[in-house]
């Protein structure tokens, strides 16, 4: 049996962490489209409930306001569409990948883990396997995974 030596060890572990973070990267556009999402449903309440936000200032609604209004909405729907759409891209992108593997239960690990986002434990009742072994899956998983070329 080989010894590994800890640089070996070390560089291992550095690579499973980055495709760690490749395989979660789709949810960080799933969660920039949340909170753009967000954003635009205050930017609507606030022109709608414009009484309801506290100020000691006088304000006039006029069309000016209407405007700057609806340049600021409309830029927030093209920022949401645009995310939503990297999120998609980086979904099918990952999924593509994680589809490439010959192992149905490192597939299925993956799939669940990171872009389904499933608890260790839902993993387990989902696979039927104790959670010894869908760890071992997700080490071979990892082990195993290629990160698309020209990603990083």
């Amino acid at each position: 049996m080989e010894k590994i030596t800890e640089e070996q060890k070390q560089r291992r572990q550095q690579e499973n962490e980055e495709k760690k973070a490749y395989l979660q990267s789709y949810k960080q556009f799933k969660q920039k489209g949340k909170r753009l999402a967000e954003q635009l449903e205050e930017l609507r309440l606030g022109e709608m409930l414009p009484s309801l936000v506290t100020s000691d200032m006088p304000s006039a609604h006029n069309k000016r306001d209407l405007s700057d209004y609806m340049v600021k909405y409309d830029k927030l729907v093209s920022q949401i569409i645009k995310a939503r759409k990297d999120a998609v891209e980086r979904f099918t992108e990952v999924q593509q990948q994680i589809e490439k593997m010959p192992d149905e239960n490192e597939k299925t690990v993956l799939t669940l883990r990171y872009l389904r986002n499933y608890s260790w434990e839902k993993i387990c009742v989902e696979m039927d396997y104790s959670w010894r072994q869908v760890h071992r899956f997700h080490a071979r998983a990892l082990s195993n995974f290629k990160i698309k070329d020209g990603m990083e």
